[in-house]
């Protein structure tokens, strides 16, 4: 079935409502038409954050920070489709409601298409900045793939991806085109592809967050060979990564002054946020990671007595009302350290997880790890190192789903609200989203995700 009409593309299809905050940066040739000629069109486009900034939101609700045992009080702000994406729920959504989640990241992808299709040929640009240009576009393009097969695709194993159903690939921006998913094997082929046709006409580092460069490039190739399975070149990544020195803040400088905002953040290496917030107690088991001394504990979270118990705030720190969910310089050091984990290399997995650590406590509070402290378990130092450090993002959802091919490094996760108790074991089709039925009324051909 064609993709006409489709609301998968409502957001789309009302191209005016894409491009109505940037009128001026496009030429008007008839009245009623819009068309993108210079290579300065495009130019505005990639600016425009509006146009990739805003992801998803229930990568947030369906991980196990939060508490499985909410309060009723807590329950009760959420609303209909934030519960039923806590309770993994058949559907998230009524006949009539969008995914705004899924709708924004093919929105990244449409917009990174138009791009793609017209800016090598636009005019009055040099041959530079239209390279610059599409790259950075196939590095969102990326970014929103990697989004939407870690949410409503099959969880990536190397030795079945070839066969498993993952998303619709859409690599032009043809309203008329058929939606059936392409293998979940093509949709992570053609990630690594825009990712590694992108790495050598961007700068080391972006003049400003929202702008890819190589720094996030190899920042997302590194999560994406993660979750392939493939450490090896995760761990090449990583080490091109952080030869260009990406910088940690020392949170210490932050426990009496405004934490920076998103684009002034110099942990953040690509901006992207969360689609909306959700205000839940943090699970106790995850609280009890954290050293009473750790800055995490009080600048991440804070205790809340009407929620009886912790709640996410670093965003509210920095002035924003959405959570952070680029790529950011803490992820390539524990993605590095997850790899030496991996390889038994107890030096290595001390050394990085003390370079970030050190940078989470006050001077005089600091205890280096040492060897003896995780050489027990140097994986299970590292996953519990990397909740204590991306609490309240979608990073924890995206590793429980590649964790459950680890064995005892996933553990099942329940819920209970209203005397009934939910439970999410390793090999549960509700590790996958479902889709939306709006979409599936207008095209059917894409089917539904097991339940």
């Amino acid at each position: 079935m064609k993709i006409k009409d489709s609301k998968l593309y409502a957001v789309l299809i009302l191209v005016s409502l894409l491009f109505g905050s940037c009128r001026k940066y496009v030429e008007i040739d008839t009245y009623g038409s819009r068309t993108l000629k210079t290579t300065n069109d495009y130019q505005y486009l990639i600016n425009n954050r509006v146009n990739f900034q805003t992801t998803s939101i229930m990568p947030i609700i369906s991980n196990d920070d939060i508490s499985g045992t909410p309060s009723q009080a807590a329950a009760n702000q959420w609303g209909e489709q934030v519960l039923k994406a806590f309770l993994w729920s058949e559907s998230f959504y009524g006949d009539d409601q969008q995914d705004i989640g899924w709708n924004n990241l093919y929105k990244h992808v449409y917009v990174a298409n138009e791009i793609l299709q017209g800016v090598m040929e636009s005019a009055d640009g040099s041959e530079s900045q239209k390279q610059i240009i599409a790259a950075e576009a196939r590095v969102h393009r990326a970014f929103a793939y990697f989004s939407l097969v870690n949410q409503y695709a099959q969880i990536y194993n190397p030795s079945t991806a070839a066969n498993q159903l993952g998303v619709p690939l859409l690599l032009r921006p043809d309203l008329f085109q058929e939606l059936n998913r392409a293998p979940l094997q093509t949709v992570y082929q053609q990630i690594v592809t825009d990712l590694e046709q992108s790495i050598d006409v961007l700068p080391n580092r972006p003049a400003i967050n929202h702008h890819p460069s190589k720094l996030a490039v190899y920042a997302l190739l590194t999560r994406v060979y993660m979750t392939m399975r493939d450490f090896e070149k995760a761990a090449e990544n990583a080490d091109r990564a952080l030869a260009l020195n990406p910088e940690l803040i020392n949170v210490a400088d932050y426990v009496d002054a405004t934490y920076p905002q998103v684009i002034d953040d110099p942990e953040v290496i690509l901006s992207k946020l969360s689609s909306g917030s959700v205000t839940g107690p943090i699970n106790a088991e995850l609280v009890a990671l954290y050293d009473v001394k750790d800055l995490r504990l009080t600048h991440f979270l804070e205790n809340n007595a009407s929620l009886n118990g912790f709640k996410y705030m670093k965003p509210t720190k920095s002035g924003s009302f959405y959570a952070v969910v680029g790529l950011s310089t803490p992820e390539i050091y524990l993605n590095r350290a997850e790899v030496y984990a991996r390889q038994n290399n107890v030096a290595k997995t001390v050394e990085l997880l003390n370079a970030l650590r050190m940078k989470r406590f006050r001077t005089v509070d600091y205890v280096a790890l040492t060897a003896a402290d995780i050489q027990s378990d140097l994986l299970q130092a590292v996953i519990d190192e990397r909740r204590r450090e991306f609490v309240g993002t979608d990073l924890r959802w995206y590793d429980m789903r590649r964790l459950t091919l680890d064995g005892a490094y996933y553990k099942p996760v329940e819920r209970t609200l209203n005397g009934q108790t939910y439970r999410l074991d390793a090999n549960s089709p509700r590790f996958v989203y479902p889709i939306n039925q709006e979409v599936l009324t207008l095209n059917p051909e894409i089917g539904q995700n097991p339940r």
